[in-house]
């Protein structure tokens, strides 16, 4: 190397010396200036979200309210017309004619489905909106499920089925809202009724403690369970979960059949009662082999698990 190249090298590494520090400055000022911008927009995601998660629930609560009032401003004249008809059928107005008697029986019967629609809508609005209250009490099963199955035996003698109720006396005594249980039992007595053309419904309360499977850290020691079991054309497993929604159905009636294709709001809202209630409804179904509903609620701390001993009380129509 001869002398005048030394210059040109000194100052090369100069150069190189000095570049690879700002390099790496410009390096990391593009770094810090791109994660800024991942930060603004993060941001500007989330306060979006925000808004719309606030919009959401203002909908939401606007929803329920609505439908709150809506169904409270119907009941009114819905009551009055079902008043009215009731005079009529009983003769306050006169004494119907044969050709009166059957219209003023469809008008009793849509009145009723449209007060009963009604009904399941305010419910299912005061639980959205957080308003469902429970009130519980010490309810004996031996005489609350007979009871409850004997407002439906017409149904099931008008389709020639048999209903029939066995109580284990573990399980006789619960604490629970009679007036929500009761509302849960009659959903499902009427479905099964509904959907069995030959054979019958049972109706079993039993005690059954928590299977490791099932075990959660908020889950009660010992379960009551309340099945109703049906032999009617069961449900496909893909149908399960589907039918817990509010309006839907599967094998639904025709269109005109109101009666029929019911308004597919008694399953959601018996699901939603029986989480307020602390328990859950189970389902075992299939095609052609039947349906078993099962309602279960936390036991009573005193109940334990029993030898079985059944108690029962028939009611074949």
């Amino acid at each position: 190397m001869d002398a005048a190249s030394l210059p040109e090298l000194f100052l090369t590494r100069r150069w190189i010396e000095w570049a690879a520090p700002a390099s790496a400055i410009v390096v990391l000022a593009f770094i810090l200036r791109r994660e800024r911008r991942n930060a603004r927009r993060l941001a500007d995601r989330s306060r979006e979200l925000e808004r719309l998660s606030s919009e959401l629930l203002r909908v939401n609560r606007m929803k329920s309210e609505f439908l709150a009032n809506v169904s409270h401003e119907l009941r009114t004249p819905l009551n009055a017309i079902v008043g009215f008809v009731d005079l009529l059928r009983e003769g306050v107005y006169g004494e119907l004619g044969p050709k009166q008697i059957k219209p003023v029986e469809r008008i009793e019967a849509s009145a009723n489905h449209l007060r009963h629609l009604v009904d399941q809508i305010l419910d299912l609005a005061k639980m959205a909106a957080g308003r469902l209250e429970v009130h519980r009490e010490p309810i004996d099963l031996r005489a609350f499920l007979p009871d409850v199955v004997s407002e439906v035996e017409s149904l099931a003698r008008e389709k020639g089925l048999s209903l029939s109720v066995q109580v284990e006396p573990p399980a006789s005594r619960i604490r629970c809202d009679p007036l929500h249980l009761r509302q849960i039992l009659m959903n499902l007595l009427g479905n099964a009724i509904k959907y069995t053309r030959v054979g019958g419904v049972t109706v079993t309360g039993h005690v059954t403690p928590t299977s490791p499977a099932d075990a959660r850290d908020a889950a009660p020691n010992t379960w009551v369970v309340i099945e109703i079991k049906d032999t009617g054309i069961g449900i496909h497993a893909r149908d399960h979960q589907r039918i817990f929604e509010e309006f839907e159905q599967v094998g639904a009636g025709p269109r005109g059949d109101s009666a029929l294709r019911g308004t597919g709001l008694g399953l959601a809202i018996s699901r939603r009662l029986a989480q307020a209630l602390g328990g859950r409804i189970d389902l075992q179904s299939a095609p052609g082999a039947g349906s078993t509903f099962s309602l279960r609620l936390p036991a009573e701390s005193e109940l334990s698990v029993a030898p079985k001993q059944s108690l029962e009380l028939a009611h074949d129509t």
